[in-house]
């Protein structure tokens, strides 16, 4: 389960060359995903640990009570894109307690919040 999908143009989060050894060819976004760890507190998250690289973007784990919760930060063709995303167990789920919805409602929320107010955030829409 995910949320929508953000994007915004940007110039202050660079590339670093190689980056993308660590995910998919062409995929970036470590910056982006530093930076975001470092302003969820702000808004009453916390990141564990280090940004993940993934195959298909940079992730910032955050702590989460009911499930595994993530930001998602790529480039996209014309900018960047975050996304929120939350997995918790099957069994969970099938018990009919799956608070995978109200958790990333909650984070992506917070996350527009924070590009909302960011200088040097531009063009900020979902998708």
């Amino acid at each position: 389960m995910h949320s929508p999908i953000l994007m915004f143009q940007s110039t202050r989060f660079e590339i670093v060359q190689g980056e993308d050894q660590l995910t998919n060819p062409g995929i970036f976004g470590r910056h982006l995903a530093e930076w975001m760890a470092k302003e969820l507190p702000r808004q009453g998250y916390q990141a564990l640990g280090d940004v993940i690289p993934e195959d298909f973007a940079w992730c910032v784990p955050v702590a989460a009570e009911d499930c595994e919760l993530y930001v998602a930060c790529a480039n996209a063709e014309e900018g960047w894109q975050i996304y929120v995303f939350a997995d918790c167990g099957l069994m969970a789920r099938l018990a009919g307690r799956d608070p995978r919805s109200g958790a990333v409602a909650g984070l992506y929320a917070a996350v527009r919040a924070i590009l909302e107010e960011a200088p040097g955030i531009t063009g900020l829409h979902t998708e």
